[in-house]
């Protein structure tokens, strides 16, 4: 019975730039990344501008911990403001004007408390308590003590 040699490789026996030549995966096309960022996106270039002038990059944004259990899903989210979008359309045409149209508007508009004056104007908000009358001798509960 004739048993055949195993080859065993080692750095001694064989080409290792030809072995990863051959097992290695050869992409030919033309990339598709975009170059034209890769200065700003280079740690080296990131750090060199920050010894240079003691600064971060000003788009850096810091990130964001918190408790976003109540959160809800995209889904949920997106159907929210589509429905949002309808009900703003509903609205009148020149109170959509006055808004541009724009939902998002209206929204910071009627969020502010410095506009109810000009809401309850244009009929988006009910008048305050205020500004009703009082109502008339014997409606109220009297609350004196004994």
């Amino acid at each position: 019975m004739k048993t055949s040699a195993v080859f065993l490789r080692t750095p001694y026996n064989y080409d290792v730039n030809e072995a990863s030549d051959v097992s290695a995966l050869v992409c030919e096309d033309p990339s598709l990344a975009q170059q034209h960022a890769k200065d700003e996106c280079d740690i080296n270039t990131i750090v060199r501008r920050f010894g240079l002038t003691g600064e971060l990059p000003s788009n850096v944004r810091a990130p964001q911990y918190g408790d976003f259990t109540d959160a809800v899903d995209y889904h949920t989210a997106l159907n929210a403001v589509r429905a949002a979008d309808e009900a703003f359309m509903q609205l009148p045409a020149d109170v959509r004007t006055r808004f541009n149209n724009d939902a998002g508007a209206f929204v910071d508009f009627v969020s502010d408390d410095a506009n109810r004056a000009e809401a309850e104007k244009l009929g988006l908000v009910l008048p305050s308590a205020a500004s009703n009358p009082a109502p008339a001798e014997g409606g109220g509960v009297d609350q004196s003590s004994t």
